[in-house]
């Protein structure tokens, strides 16, 4: 379909079905899309939790803070029990 934009028969199929596929994978980025940009706030969560693990003077955290900030970029919240202050 890609090499052959509106031409769906030289892909070997029909514009039906080329209507469907190309409107499931419409359907698909707008959801995954959606979802990214959905919930914000636990990006924000991790840099200011980020911020205040390499800025904070006293008390000192425990844990290595970078490792923690990607942690919570996957897992959309701070591990707390990796990451924390004294």
């Amino acid at each position: 379909m890609q090499r052959n934009p509106g031409n769906p028969e030289a892909c070997g199929m029909s514009a039906a079905e080329a209507v469907v596929i190309l409107a499931a994978a419409a359907a698909t980025t707008a959801t995954t899309e959606a979802d990214d940009d959905s919930d914000e706030g636990w990006r924000q969560h991790c840099i200011d939790t980020y911020v205040r693990c390499k800025t904070q003077e006293k008390p000192r955290w425990v844990g290595d803070c970078y490792a923690c900030l990607r942690n919570c970029e996957g897992q959309r919240q701070w591990p707390f029990d990796l990451c924390h202050a004294r």
